[in-house]
């Protein structure tokens, strides 16, 4: 992963700290990396990101100019609706308006039903590119990134919604495109955006050896002197295999699922533990899914359960031998059912699904 507006290293072995989603990374340049080409690299990136982010900003009126549509929308959803005005609002919505004849109105939105400020742009600083960051995955596409808030006050968090963008260019389409939205925390949102103006700068190209020579860990909060310990009696166990167990609290409905892994544990903090037990934990979910034994969370009479055609969130904790509290994990499963599990540490106490194809649980 590469961290964008950090501070320049002062040597091949200088370290930055950077924040991702609630989640604080150490990186390090490490290698026989040549300082000028480093110091190179870096100034060529900033310039490279005001250019992008201006490009970002002038889309709105360049549409405009050309009669576009300022606004993406998005509604495989049966549910909610999605629209993504580019100097407007990231907003959730229910319905269309009724429309006759050929329109380039902005707002399609139908204020009779009900719908949801998700993020604003209105009031952001133009100037500001602390707010973006240039994220590569070893398995996964770059990225620019942008967090934006001013969304309407959530009634479970007394707080705005707020809203990241991923702007995207490791696929092309005809035109600009709304790919997804869905809600990753509650009243936290990820919004997956293709904008083909900003995908010819070198951001997306690829970087000089500068990136070869990054290597970035999570990190990792010490576990509390008085950890929670799970009466491992209190909950029945059923194997889902990968030394990963569900323990379900049968005599009350309203306790949350947890897991168990019977794995050794022998340093919480350990970065390769945590990926271990995510790995685990995603696997042995989709066992449980392939077998039918989890309720869809609006439904609990037989028949009715999640299958790998659905799309949800669901937050749970991981407990080791002795019932000890390991960590809160999320975990997501997309349309095409593939499952990935990750660390959340934000103290919000994990109550299963939040979301579940599209709507808020």
């Amino acid at each position: 992963m590469i961290a964008s507006n950090s501070t320049r290293p002062s040597g091949a072995s200088s370290s930055v700290k950077f924040k991702h989603f609630d989640q604080m990374y150490n990186c390090h340049f490490v290698g026989n990396a040549d300082q000028k080409d480093l110091s190179l690299s870096e100034s060529s990136y900033q310039s490279d990101l005001e250019s992008t982010v201006a490009t970002l900003w002038s889309l709105g009126d360049t549409y405009t100019k050309e009669n576009k549509m300022k606004c993406l929308y998005q509604s495989s959803s049966d549910y909610w609706k999605y629209c993504f005005c580019l100097d407007g609002n990231i907003t959730q919505f229910r319905g269309f308006k009724k429309l006759f004849g050929v329109s380039t109105d902005t707002s399609l939105i139908d204020p009779e039903k009900p719908f949801f400020t998700l993020g604003s742009f209105e009031n952001a600083n133009k100037k500001d590119y602390t707010n973006f960051n240039l994220v590569s995955n070893y398995d996964g596409p770059i990225y620019l990134e942008q967090t934006i808030g001013g969304g309407d006050i959530c009634d479970k968090t007394g707080k705005q919604r707020l809203s990241t963008i991923r702007y995207r260019c490791d696929e092309t389409y005809p035109g600009a495109k709304l790919l997804s939205v869905r809600e990753i925390k509650t009243c936290r949102y990820e919004v997956q955006v293709y904008l083909p103006e900003i995908c010819s700068s070198p951001l997306f190209k690829s970087r000089p050896s500068k990136q070869e020579q990054v290597l970035c860990e999570a990190e990792y909060t010490a576990a509390s002197s008085n950890p929670e310990i799970l009466d491992i009696k209190s909950v029945n166990l059923i194997p889902l295999g990968y030394s990963v167990y569900l323990g379900l609290d049968e005599t009350n409905p309203e306790r949350p699922n947890v897991l168990i892994t019977n794995k050794r544990v022998p340093n919480i903090n350990s970065s390769e533990i945590i990926h271990e037990l995510l790995g685990d934990a995603a696997k042995a979910f989709a066992n449980l899914i392939s077998k039918s034994l989890i309720f869809h969370p609006d439904q609990t009479e037989p028949g009715r359960y999640v299958s790998g055609r659905d799309s949800f969130t669901y937050t749970t904790s991981i407990f080791g031998v002795g019932g000890v509290h390991l960590f809160d994990m999320m975990i997501l499963q997309d349309e095409s059912g593939k499952i990935v599990a990750q660390l959340i540490s934000d103290g919000t106490p994990p109550k299963n699904f939040i979301e579940f194809n599209g709507v808020e649980v």
